[in-house]
């Protein structure tokens, strides 16, 4: 369902400051809003999604949102978590479910000690026999989380670490925010802000992604973190005060309504009571942070009356999401093109209300590409069979050399440009990246041709 505040009059926009702000989700958060930025990168002309003036990410809505803010196109995002074909960025779905035996050793350690003081207190107080209170002592046996998120950090640190990318906050060309939550103060903290920019990207959004009870809390500088949502479900307040004039949010989750199912969707149950515990603690789950979400939404109404805030999220009958394993990867391209087609369709119903909102923020909605009923998520993302080859050039080694150069290039064009010009005879022209040397498919490429070309696709503010 899309949804927006009501129409402005005679508010005009010197020039786009868009903002993003994605919620949390789970691995399958993940997925959806990628299916959504696919659709919105191509449904909206004259915004960048690489280049908006503004990123929030709560939750594994930072994943996306630092890919964004780094460079990574949705194109370039979906081949890595979807489609799962970068040869540089290879995914194994272990990133995200690694059990965290290394926290249950620790804990296993430390049941002997535990044991002994649960059985002390129990003799020592006769007349104070409750068990419960005695077990209770045994809480630090058990794991603050059961997988591991360290593998989370490592991942995120090598591809923003990738050519022209950074997981420094301060090196980044515009704003980012990665909303965590303090655990032994309960307090939102912003990761970005100049008070605590200097903490890498990659561990910020381990902290913003450590739900409690599946990941443990991510220790940083002393201090304990946990998911952001536990606080806020999108946090869009962030981008709004940073001067966001439209501001698109994206959420994964809602609760679910059976009246707008359709026939044979529940899985033959006429009550969500018979699924079970699973399907109860969901429903109770996306109701209280939806009902969060739309309490925040109604609040920036009044604080925030010249701005414009879309909302993207699923339908409430949409039972493909609601019954759909919120931490599975399985399904990850069915996810991605429902989401695909639900943010289509959303705009094109919506179109008349939407053309002259976006209008105001100089955007154009293609209605002609939202009525193309052709169209996949995957449509745009085929690539040449010279450049998968090509890709396989990208290593570590590569990808620092062309940092390096880079670097080389920033210092050169800072140098005094009074230096004698040396004679043209011994000037060296290369092809220009832009231009590649054309490729014949099935033939092979000669190594100055596949390096030209490789320098032409890979430093493309597009790949």
């Amino acid at each position: 369902m899309l949804e927006t505040q009501p129409l402005k009059d005679g508010i005009v926009r010197n020039g786009p400051r868009v903002g993003l702000a994605l919620a949390g989700g789970g691995p399958l958060g993940i997925i959806y809003q990628i299916g959504a930025l696919l659709a919105l990168d191509e449904a909206l002309e004259g915004i960048d999604l690489n280049n908006l003036h503004v990123y929030g990410g709560v939750s594994v809505g930072a994943i996306n949102a630092a890919a964004l803010a780094n460079g990574f196109t949705p194109a370039k995002i979906c081949r890595i978590f979807v489609r799962n074909e970068s040869l540089a960025f290879p995914l194994d779905p272990e990133h995200f479910m690694r059990p965290a035996f290394g926290l249950y050793w620790d804990c296993l350690k430390s049941v002997p000690g535990l044991l002994w003081d649960a059985s002390w207190s129990f003799v020592k107080n006769p007349q104070d026999r409750d068990i419960l209170a005695v077990l209770s002592k045994l809480g630090p046996a058990i794991p603050a989380g059961l997988l591991d998120n360290e593998p989370i950090d490592q991942f995120l640190a090598t591809i923003f670490s990738s050519r022209k990318r950074t997981n420094d906050f301060r090196r980044l060309k515009h704003k980012l925010f990665v909303v965590a939550t303090d655990l032994d103060t309960g307090e939102i903290i912003k990761f970005g802000t100049g008070v605590n920019d200097h903490i890498p990207i990659s561990k910020a959004v381990q902290a913003s992604t450590a739900m409690p009870g599946l990941y443990p809390p991510v220790e940083i500088e002393g201090r304990h973190y946990i998911d952001g949502s536990v606080k806020k479900t999108v946090h869009a307040s962030t981008a709004l005060d940073a001067g966001a004039d439209l501001l698109i949010c994206i959420n994964p989750l809602v609760p679910f309504n059976a009246k707008h199912a359709k026939p044979g969707e529940m899985r033959n149950m006429e009550s969500l009571v018979d699924g079970g515990l699973p399907v109860v603690m969901s429903q109770m789950f996306y109701a209280l942070i939806h009902s969060r979400m739309k309490i925040g939404l109604a609040r920036y109404t009044a604080d925030y009356p010249d701005r414009d805030i879309i909302l993207f999220e699923p339908n409430s009958g949409d039972a493909k999401m609601f019954f759909s394993n919120v931490f599975s990867f399985t399904n990850r391209r069915k996810v991605c093109e429902h989401a695909y087609q639900t943010t289509r369709r959303d705009l094109l119903a919506r179109k008349n209300e939407l053309i002259p909102l976006f209008a105001r923020h100089g955007i154009q909605l293609r209605v002609d590409i939202l009525e193309d009923r052709s169209r996949r998520f995957d449509s745009h993302l085929i690539v040449p069979p010279e450049i998968s080859q090509l890709a396989k050039l990208q290593n570590k080694m590569t990808n620092s050399l062309s940092d390096a150069l880079d670097d080389i290039e920033v210092w050169v064009d800072s140098q005094p440009k009074n230096l004698p010009a040396r004679p043209a005879e011994k000037v060296i022209e290369l092809p220009r990246a832009e231009e590649p040397i054309p490729i014949q498919v099935g033939k092979p490429i000669p190594p100055r041709a596949a390096a030209a070309s490789a320098v032409g696709y890979l430093a493309s503010p597009r790949h």
